[in-house]
């Protein structure tokens, strides 16, 4: 068992943005059966305890190649071209006065149904930037790739606000 492969090569995949995400499923499902640690439950500590690691291998893999956003940051900090979320700013005063614009009308949406222009708005950002990524990635433009991994991280951060702002209203509808 190889103790640290690549999430990519662990799924027997190429490194790369774009994958069949209908295909990863049942290949973690035949890696989380080959690597259950119940299957070395007779094996040597030793054994077992790299199925224990290579177990959760998979896991941490599936999780990261089934979301693209983590998937661009993993392909980034393969290429030795990592972010730091922390200190991460986007320098595209464009994309900043716009993100500015949409999380005003996110505090302003009163109603769920307000809700759904900005969801749209948001949701076409990122499938744009989603698109973007691997050609600055394929083209090694690694600051490219990086500033549009920031990008995407702001929209998808800003969808989960809405998605949260919407249950709320809703709650709120519903206790009336």
């Amino acid at each position: 068992m190889d103790q640290n492969p690549n999430h990519f090569s662990l799924f027997g995949l190429p490194v790369g943005f774009a994958l069949d995400a209908a295909a990863l499923q049942p290949l973690w499902r035949e890696l989380q059966r080959r690597y259950h640690p119940d299957r070395y439950a007779s094996a040597e500590a030793g054994e077992q305890q790299r199925a224990v690691h290579m177990a959760s291998l998979v896991n941490q893999a599936y999780d990261t190649l089934r979301d693209p956003v983590k998937r661009a940051r993993y392909l980034l900090e393969l290429a030795g071209h990592g972010i730091d979320g922390e200190r991460a700013t986007v320098a595209d005063t464009d994309f900043l006065m716009a993100q500015m614009d949409l999380r005003e009308q996110l505090d302003e949406a009163e109603t769920p149904e307000a809700l759904d222009g900005l969801e749209d708005e948001a949701q076409d950002w990122l499938d744009n930037l989603l698109r973007e990524f691997p050609i600055d990635y394929d083209a090694q433009d690694w600051s490219e790739a990086a500033d549009t991994l920031r990008k995407m991280q702001f929209m998808t951060r800003l969808l989960d606000e809405i998605r949260e702002q919407r249950e709320r209203l809703e709650d709120e509808l519903d206790a009336l």
